[in-house]
């Protein structure tokens, strides 16, 4: 399991929370407060990859996402690279930012910010909810948001 430090976020703020912990993996401490303002989020709203991607960039990451993503490109990335991932997953009735710190043949394990610990979760369960879309319901297809995952790679491509 990666070494990821917990952290537990304000109400709607997920995406700064995530990248906070990535950053932390990385040696960079930054507050939840100052990566929502760098990445303008709104707790109503949600907030939007490219937009945690270039609060990243800005900081002297590199980063990326990929839609229709597979276990084994988090397996990769994960326990090959020992890159955390953030992963774009749909939580009661929202989408949600998380950190995957492991997998093994059954379950993922997810830093949830909301909760602030790790979330074991079966890979069955995750596949079916791991998609997200904008707004309060879907309004077509094309909202849909299909096994994203987000990757925030240091100045060493690590």
């Amino acid at each position: 399991m990666l070494k990821v430090k917990p952290f537990r976020q304000k109400t709607g703020l997920c995406g700064p929370a995530t990248i906070k912990m990535v950053l932390s993996y990385y040696g960079v401490e930054k507050t939840e407060a100052e990566l929502a303002e760098l990445m303008r989020a709104d707790p109503a709203v949600g907030l939007d990859a490219s937009r945690m991607i270039e609060a990243s960039e800005s900081l002297g990451f590199k980063g990326y996402f990929q839609d229709n993503s597979t276990f084994e490109d988090l397996e990769r990335l994960v326990k090959t690279d020992q890159i955390p991932v953030i992963v774009d997953w749909f939580s009661e009735d929202d989408g949600h930012y998380s950190v995957v710190v492991d997998l093994d043949t059954e379950n993922i394990y997810l830093l949830d910010p909301e909760i602030g610990h790790v979330r074991a979760m079966r890979r069955s369960k995750f596949f079916r909810i791991w998609f997200d879309f904008p707004g309060e319901y879907i309004k077509s297809s094309a909202d849909l948001t299909i096994r994203r995952l987000i990757v925030i790679l240091n100045q060493y491509g690590h």
